[in-house]
């Protein structure tokens, strides 16, 4: 049975001590600034009929995470344009198989995986109704045997594949179907309407997101975010923008905005950003391409020698995604001609996605239940009544109060509580009870990783494992031979 908590040390709030702690203190008023949370949303009819619980938000999140993307780059051998899918397979969609032989060369690699990935591009001709009708495919093949040194890495979750595929296109309107296989395992993305412009429109612009905090110097070369589209939540990125050709007497700005995405339109939610293109700012006399580089696919934008206009335009831009939520955005690219309307030339729909989100805040009763073990009973009552809108508001309280960086979205105490929850159930779990719920677990999740860890065999006892904090120490002993501890004493 588990030995009453103390609650002289988990009183009312939260804060982080030097030792990694979870620890209380007294309250204090605040204003509330917004702070990340995603909620997984579900059709009434599926909440109704199914209580949502970690191990069922668990069995979700491990749908491993397969991203492709479609960029466009000048093809400097020949006319018109090139296309690179830069795809990103997590380990846990590779299919690793253990190797027989474990010796391979000087480095021992215990499992392999041999992933393949397949981009099948057709052009669409206008007045032609059926794929027989329709121009034979470009097909481009990727296949290669990978390693892995341990289990663990095998089934990591942010440990990731990455590589990119080229084909030589003409302009015009194009559906790219990409596709991912790892033994069983399929992965699918199209894009239906894929368009390559001619290098002469001046009404397109590109997108490319630089994973980069810092904007760098041209000539530069830095890696791209490759994400399918998106961006890494909790960090800011550069955007640079190609623009093929520019209008001498136009104006252009930059948008971006807040949006809520439905199955019937999006809806437009908040202005993040604003920007207006300095003309003085515009990068001309560059080419720019895409190649792999340490195992992921970098941009380059150099000068050109031969060609002192260059390919068109470049601007580049820092945007601060620390401040965004974890949420959809739409950037746009206007264009206002002298004496007309601003008009759209590019725009891209895209999510500040946060690979590694704890498990917990997939929902927010799920979240708001794994509090318990960090409130007494009289504040965890508090927090979980009221309708959803006033639990997500009290949620967002109590860890808006305790935030270290309150100026950034990405509030890292609130994370490391939950990554907490995760490591107890991943690592304490037995037939007897989930791993947050076991002795161990809540020790951990309240004191976070042990000093040192001892394990002793006393004569005709079960097995006991002692953790050390500092001077406190938690004595732990085996109760069924199946890694399942009790606490039995702390000091």
């Amino acid at each position: 049975m588990f030995i009453k908590k103390d609650n002289s040390s988990l009183l009312m709030n939260l804060k982080k001590t030097q030792k990694g702690h979870l620890i209380a203190k007294p309250c204090r008023t605040f204003v509330l600034p917004a702070i990340v949370f995603l909620i997984l949303l579900l059709p009434a009819t599926d909440i109704l009929a199914q209580r949502i619980t970690y191990e069922s938000l668990r069995a979700r999140d491990r749908q491993p995470t397969v991203f492709f993307e479609q960029l466009v780059v000048p093809d400097t051998t020949e006319t018109g344009m090139k296309l690179v899918t830069a795809f990103r397979l997590e380990n846990n969609f590779l299919a690793f198989r253990r190797i027989r032989d474990e010796q391979s060369g000087e480095q021992v690699r215990r499992f392999f995986a041999e992933p393949t990935v397949q981009v099948n591009i057709r052009k669409r001709t206008p007045g032609t109704a059926t794929d027989e009708q329709q121009p034979a495919p470009i097909t481009r093949t990727w296949s290669e045997t990978v390693y892995a040194e341990t289990y663990e890495q095998t089934k990591s979750g942010t440990s990731f594949l990455q590589n990119i595929l080229e084909a030589h296109l003409e302009p015009g309107t194009y559906r790219i179907e990409s596709t991912a296989r790892a033994d069983s395992r399929t992965r699918r993305a199209l894009a239906p309407g894929f368009r390559i412009p001619d290098t002469t429109d001046t009404e397109t612009a590109f997108f490319y997101f630089i994973d980069q905090q810092s904007p760098p110097e041209p000539p530069f070369t830095a890696p791209l975010m490759n994400m399918g589209n998106n961006v890494a939540f909790g960090r800011d990125h550069q955007l640079l923008i190609w623009f093929p050709a520019l209008h001498d007497e136009a104006a252009y700005s930059l948008e971006i905005h807040r949006v809520r995405i439905s199955r019937q339109d999006t809806t437009v939610q908040e202005q993040m950003m604003e920007h207006s293109l300095d003309p003085e700012k515009l990068l001309a006399g560059y080419v720019h391409d895409v190649f792999m580089s340490e195992d992921q696919p970098h941009l380059r934008l150099q000068p050109v020698d031969n060609n002192p206009g260059g390919m068109g335009a470049f601007y580049l831009l820092s945007v601060p995604n620390s401040t965004f939520e974890n949420a959809h955005y739409r950037v746009r690219v206007l264009k206002a001609a002298s004496g007309e309307e601003p008009k759209v030339i590019a725009r891209r729909t895209y999510q500040s996605f946060w690979l590694d989100m704890p498990v917990s805040l997939l929902n927010l009763d799920v979240a708001v239940n794994m509090m318990r073990f960090i409130m007494d009973e009289d504040q965890h009552r508090a927090m979980r009544r009221g309708n959803r809108e006033q639990r997500e508001r009290s949620f967002r309280e109590f860890w808006a109060d305790r935030d270290p960086t309150p100026d950034k979205e990405y509030n890292e105490l609130m994370v490391e509580y939950f990554r907490r929850i995760d490591y107890a159930f991943d690592n304490f779990t037995s037939p007897q009870n989930p791993g947050y719920e076991s002795d161990q677990g809540k020790v951990y999740i309240r004191h976070g990783a042990p000093d040192r860890r001892e394990r002793t065999f006393p004569p005709n006892q079960p097995a006991r494992e002692i953790w050390h904090y500092g001077d406190r120490r938690f004595v732990f002993e085996a109760t069924t031979g199946f890694g399942d501890y009790r606490l039995i004493d702390r000091r």
